[in-house]
Formats: C-alpha cells, sequence, structure tokens
C-alpha cells in the first residue's frame, strides 16, 4: 500500500531533534533542593532548565518555514496536506513554550500551553465535590497485596507485547517513577517499553496498566506504523488528549461501573494551579492526600501524602521557573480527564463497536474521526488479554491468580 503523504513525511523527517518534554522537565538538582527546602520552610520553589540552553529556537523556526513552504509546494490531497500544517502549528507553540522559558516569562509559558492542552473539562468546585465523595467511601477502598514487581511486570508486558505480534519491541527498566513508551528511543525507530526498575503494585494494577499501556498505547502505535497515513505513527497535532482518553476509557473495562475514573488528582492540581500558588496547592492536595491515606489507614500517611502532592505539583509546574503566582502552570495533565471525556462522547455518537477500529487507527485525535471514516482508514481494536496474562504470570511463579 502507497503512503498517501510519502513525501510529506520525509521532507517532516528533515526538521532538526526537538526534545521538547525532556526540556520542560525541571533539572534534576533543582528539585532535590527545592523539595528539601519547602520540607523544612514551605518556601516557594525555583526551578532550573539547562536543557533549554543548548536549543536554537530561532534556527528550529526557519527549519519550520522551510518545510511549510516545501510541503505547500506538493501536489498532495489537501486533507492530508492539513494534517501537515496543524502538525508544523503544534510544534510553533511547542517552540513558543521554549522561547518562554529562556526568558523566563512563566505568563507565557502559561498562557502558551494552555493553548497547547486545550482546556480542563472539569472545574475546582466538581473536583472539591469528586474528593469528598472519595473520601465518604474511603472504606470501600483497600490496597492489595500480592505485589507485582519489575521482574514480573516484564514477563507481563512481553507475553502481552508477544500476543499483539510485536516481539520485537524492547523491555528497559529505567530510574523514572512511572511507566512509558518511546517508539523514537535514542534516534532510532526502535519501540521501547520503559519500566521503573522500583516497581511494585497489585496484581489489579499491573492488568489495568498491561490494557493502558500496551493494548492502547503500543496497539495504536504499531497500527499507526502501518497506516496509509505515515504521520500516525508519530504522531497528529492534538492527538496525545485522545491516547490518554483512550486508554482510561479501556483500562475502566477491567474495574466495576462504580469505579471512580482515573486522572483526579491530575485533574484537580491543574484545576488548583488556575486559582492558587504553589504553597497553596500543595497544601490542599497534601492535605486531601493525607486524610485519604488515613482513613484507608495505610502505613506513613503523612510522608507518603507529602511525596504525592509534591510528585503532582512539580508535573504541573513544568516549564515554570517560579510558581509562587496564582494562575501559573504547564497544566498538561488534566488530558487524562478531558480526552476521557470526549472519547466518551465519539463512543456515544458513533457507537462504540463502530468507533473503535477508528480511534485505534494509529496516533490520531478525536478531532480527526471525521476524515478517518471518510477514509476507511482503522485499525486492530485490542482483545483485552492482560488480564488472563497476569493470572497466569503469577500461576507459574506461584502466586493466586486475578481474580
Amino acid at each position: 500500500m502507497t503512503p498517501l503523504d510519502a513525501h510529506l513525511y520525509q521532507t517532516l523527517q528533515t526538521l532538526p531533534a526537538f526534545p521538547f518534554a525532556r526540556m520542560v522537565r525541571q533539572d534534576l538538582k533543582s528539585v532535590r533542593v527545592a523539595k528539601e527546602e519547602f520540607l523544612s520552610s514551605r518556601k516557594v520553589p525555583v526551578f532550573a532548565y539547562s536543557k533549554i540552553e543548548t536549543f536554537d529556537v530561532d534556527h528550529y523556526r526557519r527549519a519550520l518555514a522551510s518545510v511549510h513552504d516545501t510541503i505547500a509546494s506538493f501536489a498532495v490531497e489537501e486533507d492530508i496536506r492539513s494534517l501537515y500544517f496543524e502538525k508544523l502549528r503544534e510544534l510553533e507553540l511547542r517552540c513558543d513554550i521554549i522561547d518562554a522559558m529562556k526568558r523566563k516569562d512563566d505568563g507565557a509559558v502559561t498562557a502558551f500551553a494552555d493553548h497547547l492542552f486545550g482546556p480542563g473539562v472539569q472545574g475546582v468546585e466538581e473536583l472539591t465535590d469528586e474528593f469528598e465523595t472519595m473520601l465518604s467511601r474511603a472504606h470501600e477502598l483497600h490496597t492489595h497485596q500480592d505485589k507485582v514487581n519489575a521482574e514480573l511486570l516484564t514477563k507481563m508486558i512481553r507475553a502481552t507485547l508477544d500476543y499483539y505480534g510485536l516481539q520485537h519491541w524492547t523491555i528497559r527498566l529505567t530510574k523514572r517513577l512511572s511507566m512509558s513508551i518511546s517508539h523514537c528511543d535514542d534516534g532510532e525507530r526502535i519501540p521501547v517499553v520503559k519500566i521503573p526498575a522500583t516497581f511494585l503494585a497489585s496484581r489489579a494494577r499491573a492488568a489495568r496498566l498491561l490494557t493502558h499501556e500496551i493494548e492502547v498505547h503500543a496497539l495504536r502505535t504499531a497500527n499507526g506504523m502501518t497506516s496509509p497515513i505515515l504521520l500516525m505513527g508519530r504522531g497528529l497535532a492534538g492527538y496525545i488528549a485522545t491516547d490518554e482518553g483512550l486508554a482510561v476509557a479501556m483500562q475502566q473495562k477491567l474495574r466495576a461501573e462504580e469505579s471512580m475514573d482515573p486522572g483526579f488528582w491530575d485533574a484537580w492540581t491543574a484545576a488548583l494551579s488556575k486559582e492558587m500558588g504553589f504553597v497553596e496547592m500543595f497544601e490542599t492536595i497534601y492535605g486531601a492526600q493525607k486524610k485519604l491515606n488515613e482513613a484507608m489507614d495505610i502505613d506513613g500517611a503523612e510522608e507518603k501524602a507529602f511525596d504525592t502532592a509534591w510528585r503532582l505539583c512539580l508535573r504541573e509546574m513544568r516549564g515554570i521557573h517560579r510558581p509562587g503566582a496564582a494562575g501559573l502552570g504547564f497544566r498538561r495533565d488534566h488530558i487524562y480527564r478531558s480526552g476521557l471525556f470526549h472519547v466518551r462522547q465519539a463512543i456515544e455518537t458513533y457507537g462504540e463497536k463502530a468507533i473503535l477500529p477508528t480511534l485505534f487507527a494509529g496516533h490520531a485525535g478525536v478531532q480527526h474521526v471525521p476524515l478517518l471514516l471518510k477514509r476507511g482508514i482503522v485499525g486492530r481494536v485490542p482483545d483485552f488479554v492482560g488480564k488472563r496474562i497476569v493470572r497466569e504470570v503469577m500461576k507459574e511463579h506461584g502466586r493466586e491468580g486475578l481474580k
């Protein structure tokens, strides 16, 4: 099958490397110092971003303009060309964020990030009410035993990848705290699943992770890499919210119907940042986490609450140098909830059986559904084998299977 965008994609790939996600993360050294000072005195953190220093914003903008002109000159169908113009505008917006970071203009970083990630679908009042409901149901919540460590999770991921014919994907242990997938690693197109070396979770959590990360993120990546639109392997503009929303929607199939949707703490932190500075935002999340931990009779409730609140607020303030003033923030992580909202809207509109193959066609957003339907572009949908694979791996290692 001849790709519809071969020349356009080849041209886009000539752009210089742009490690945006790495550049907006705070330097680890500044985070360590800030955390120690905050723990002892609640001093407003000051973050550093050394990775932006060597990035030439003007050079990248010139490259974007050149690629735009070249793509405009190709004889190609306009709906396909428009996908590339959208992508270039998104890259320009990301470039604006880095430029604002270089100027240490936290207000501009916030404005550009709000434009990039869009608005959340829930406000502070609604999310605060949701927390109160969560707290009232704390007696229904519990921590699971029979932990799954990184070694067991690696076996589970390998079995799931093999099931979907992704034997060429690799698995790597990292120092990061969360699991992630990279389909462009070290400059090569080698799909990599990255697992925290210190991973420890329940069997139920492991099953949900297999669905979220492999049966959605990895499967959409694999589908996109064989799509007639090559850009769907890399990602159309604005695809990330749909990617996360779809992953949350699919992992929820493994839970009871009355279970609360994931992404609450991220959405609440993002909403609070619009009204509060760093200290007040932290204290709100920390206090709520502490209450919930104590209600669930979790050991080390206060320490765990501090670490969780710090992590959430740190993620919320990516790209921000001095997060003292109210209204500042990166606000990316509301996309788990906002993406879920828009995915559910699409499912309600078209019907799950009809729309899932389109949503799984590759890295596209809900906003691209009409184009994909018009062109009949679909992808393989998940078979939800994660729960079975967790049970089999645990049984193989002499532990009770998932119930």
